[in-house]
């Protein structure tokens, strides 16, 4: 797993909840580095660690924890210039969520390590879409949510 993600959480965490809750989070989720590097690669368990401790220390669900981790990643992510990207890959969400391969496949210039999740719109209606995610990842989890 590139620094990226995991530099956007922390920086989540401690916009939100301060540093002195971060210093916390990270002690109790046995995570070593004080930061990390958007180009590193770091341990596959990191980022379960620190969605798992911080729900807990926090007082928030895991689920609602990570939607704003994703809803505060699209603005950690403009600072690097990608949010010209993603402005591109679509005007609706289906078109969004179809184009995400085409934008894991660009960033591998950058991050030739990449391993990324595959997303799939099976079918839209009016009160959700079916979206399916594949990961090659041990600790992926889920999404089932409509």
């Amino acid at each position: 797993m590139y620094g990226l993600v995991i530099e956007s959480i922390v920086a989540y965490i401690r916009k939100t909840y301060g540093d002195d809750k971060w210093m916390e989070i990270r002690k109790h989720g046995k995570v070593e580095q004080h930061s990390f590097s958007t180009h590193l690669i770091y341990p596959e368990t990191t980022i379960p660690r620190l969605v798992e401790t911080a729900a807990q220390l926090c007082g928030v669900t895991r689920e609602d924890l990570l939607t704003d981790f994703g809803r505060f990643f699209v603005t950690f992510v403009s600072q690097y210039g990608y949010d010209k990207i993603l402005r591109v890959l679509g005007r609706h969400m289906r078109d969004f969520l179809n184009g995400l391969d085409n934008l894991h496949e660009y960033m591998r210039f950058s991050y030739p390590k990449l391993r990324p999740p595959s997303f799939f719109v099976e079918k839209e209606t009016e009160h959700g879409l079916v979206l399916h995610y594949r990961s090659k990842r041990r600790y992926g989890g889920s999404c089932s949510k409509t």
